[in-house]
């Protein structure tokens, strides 16, 4: 069942009491008036301010209350606003239970303030029910107000947090070499295994500048002039 909006559960609440209280009120008064004009009661002589007055107030009370929702404490105190309203209402229609009516030489009075009384106890019992209401949802209202404070925490911390810095990466060793380059599968990076020295035959011997071979029993390299050590030449 779909529950519905408070603006039109307001307006229905604001134009039915209106109807109760002040519109069809005023409409019996008149008739009874022009029919009747020798019942009097305490207040008959403005019963008709009366009416407007009290019943606007409770048409304002009634409204308002309807705007709060159920376990609020506004709409407790105008549910029981409206309540002592009615009841004021009721005793100023009613004339306190006393009306006097009186035809040529005949005078009657009816006294029945304590059928007005009671009714008007039986009025402030609904008090009971607009407190009971209220202890109800009350906890369901707590909890949908911490709700609602807890996402206005969230939105404030959300707005004054500073976006994070962005992540600096280092440069690529790519980047900072122009030539192209290339790791050997050696475990020092960057250096080539050494050549095996090269076998000379016997009796011969290998400069060590250029690599040429020459006799045993030369002193000087035949190719690039270099003296070989003076232990070579034994």
């Amino acid at each position: 069942m779909k529950r519905k909006g408070r603006v039109p559960d307001t307006v229905w609440t604001a134009f039915m009491e209106t109807i109760r209280f002040i519109i069809v009120p005023l409409v019996l008064i008149d008739l009874i008036t022009e029919n009747y004009p020798q019942l009097a009661t305490a207040f008959m002589s403005d019963i008709r301010m009366y009416i407007v007055f009290f019943g606007g107030m409770i048409v304002t009370s009634s409204t308002l209350e309807a705007a709060n929702r159920p376990g609020t404490y506004k709409r407790m105190l105008f549910g029981l606003s409206a309540i002592s309203f009615v009841c004021l209402w009721f005793f100023v229609v009613f004339g306190g239970g006393i009306a006097e009516f009186s035809y040529g030489p005949y005078f009657v009075r009816f006294d029945l303030s304590m059928i007005v009384y009671l009714v008007i106890f039986g009025l402030s019992l609904k008090g009971l029910l607009v407190i009971s209401t209220f202890k109800d949802y009350r906890e369901g209202e707590l909890e949908r107000a911490r709700e609602r404070r807890a996402e206005f925490a969230r939105k404030m911390v959300a707005a004054t947090r500073l976006p994070a810095p962005p992540r600096r990466r280092a440069p690529a060793f790519s980047t900072m070499v122009s030539t192209a380059f290339e790791v050997s599968v050696d475990d020092m990076i960057g250096h080539e295994p050494e050549m095996p020295p090269r076998p000379v035959a016997k009796g011969r011997k290998v400069c060590e500048i250029c690599g040429a071979e020459a006799a045993i029993k030369d002193y000087v390299c035949r190719n690039c002039g270099e003296w070989f050590p003076s232990d070579s030449a034994d």
